[in-house]
């Protein structure tokens, strides 16, 4: 999803968030924490701590230290992010370090780096060997023992353990980011196609005006109400965002972006989308209850574009109780179906057909379709070849021939007479309506 994406730590994680995850991890652990990005920069550290120990502040006091401290970080979290796991290393200066890696969606973010410490007593072969690997950068041999004298000596245990920590605090993060890109991207894409839907009636109703004068229409258009009513009865939450967000548009443009307006017609919105929970299953004493802090919150809210997030959560929150209430076993049986419809409407499908490969009577299957979804076998079968024949029509230049037969209709006529049916257009004026 967000893999084409190029994601930036601090865009998606909250800078003050991780300085209080290392504030803490230092204060419990006595340990020098920070976090690189992926060229070894320190982008976060520690409110009360420099990021580094003294020993490393002489190395990066000089520009050749500074860029193998940044090199040897960079590569610890690099093989870090390759592992999957945290990396425990001996750094260029000699001392001990591990990296914990962030990854998002397969990319690599940065990485919390921790240490800078020794596993081994400073005794006199120890201090030799520090002085002789940074010999060459020009820094006083008695100050860096004197630095390295207040190194840490931690055991392999400890480090092991240490690091294991941070590797779960940073596997925390990327899944609590996740979840926060998928909510930010799903309210920009609501936002998008909003604006898409009020620019698409602005034009077809400047088309409209300048061919005939006629009765202005309903605030929406009922034949979307009645679509939404049957996705929500269906469970199917996509269908019925992309239903909603066309019904936004409409309240929106209708409404003249009056905030009271909108809020009343939200109302008549909430109305309907409880009726179709109810008639999806969802107990109505619960409903009644959730549509009574409803209108209060509506009441609080001023601004449009909160309001229409608001409705979304709303209707999520309606096909959650939708999914709670059902009949498992039966609806389990209905969902099969569905499915399998989904995957085979390109094919001559029949209501006998589809009852053999779930091994049930096609009188029962016909039965449950009706129960659960309110729809018969042909309506949802239907649905999804025209839902299927909008997509090629707005993505494709096949001809209105070939994309009857790609979803599942051998004469033309008769898919365009089934396509209008629904859509109240034939397919080639809505291939023309969406790329104009």
């Amino acid at each position: 999803m967000f893999k084409e994406e190029k994601l930036v730590l601090s865009q998606v994680i909250d800078n003050r968030m991780l300085q209080r995850l290392l504030n803490s991890f230092t204060i419990a652990t006595g340990l020098g924490a920070s976090i690189v990005d992926p060229e070894g920069n320190l982008v976060v550290i520690p409110e009360k701590s420099p990021g580094v120990c003294k020993f490393c502040n002489l190395i990066r006091s000089t520009e050749e230290g500074l860029r193998r401290c940044k090199e040897s970080m960079a590569k610890g979290g690099r093989f870090s992010a390759q592992l999957g796991e945290p990396y425990i290393f001996l750094c260029h200066a000699g001392l001990i370090e591990w990296a914990a890696p962030i990854v998002l969606y397969e990319q690599y973010l940065g990485s919390f780096m921790c240490g800078q410490v020794l596993m081994w007593n400073l005794d006199k072969v120890a201090r030799n060997e520090l002085v002789s690997k940074n010999l060459d950068l020009g820094i006083s041999s008695k100050d860096l023992i004197e630095a390295a004298q207040e190194l840490s000596v931690i055991s392999g245990p400890n480090v092991q353990a240490a690091a294991e920590m941070l590797f779960v605090v940073a596997n925390y993060i990327a899944k609590t980011s996740m979840i926060t890109l998928m909510q930010r991207r799903e309210i920009t894409t609501q936002q998008a196609k909003l604006a898409e839907e009020i620019h698409a009636r602005k034009q077809m109703e400047e088309a409209l005006r300048d061919v005939t004068a006629r009765t202005p229409e309903p605030i929406y258009p009922l034949e979307k109400e009645r679509e939404l009513l049957g996705r929500v009865r269906m469970g199917d939450r996509t269908g019925a965002k992309e239903i909603l967000n066309e019904l936004l548009g409409s309240i929106i443009f209708n409404s003249a972006a009056d905030t009271e307006i909108m809020k009343a017609r939200i109302l008549e919105l909430l109305v309907v989308l409880s009726r179709a929970a109810v008639e999806g299953g969802a107990n109505l004493q619960r409903l009644l209850g959730l549509n009574y802090e409803y209108v209060q919150e509506l009441a609080k809210i001023e601004d449009l574009e909160e309001i229409c997030i608001w409705i979304v959560k709303v209707l999520d929150t309606f096909l959650d109780i939708v999914y709670e209430t059902r009949d498992d076993k039966r609806f389990k049986v209905v969902q099969e179906a569905m499915e399998y419809i989904k995957n085979h409407y390109k094919e001559n499908l029949t209501l006998d057909d589809l009852a053999d490969v779930l091994y049930i009577s096609p009188y029962y299957l016909s039965h449950l379709f009706r129960e659960q979804l309110g729809y018969t076998f042909v309506d949802f079968l239907t649905r999804v070849r025209v839902e299927k024949a909008k997509k090629l029509l707005a993505e494709s230049n096949l001809s209105i021939i070939r994309i009857a037969e790609e979803v599942g209709y051998s004469d033309s006529s008769y898919f365009s007479k089934v396509f209008k049916k629904l859509e109240n257009i034939t397919p080639s004026k809505y291939r023309n309506q969406i790329s104009s």
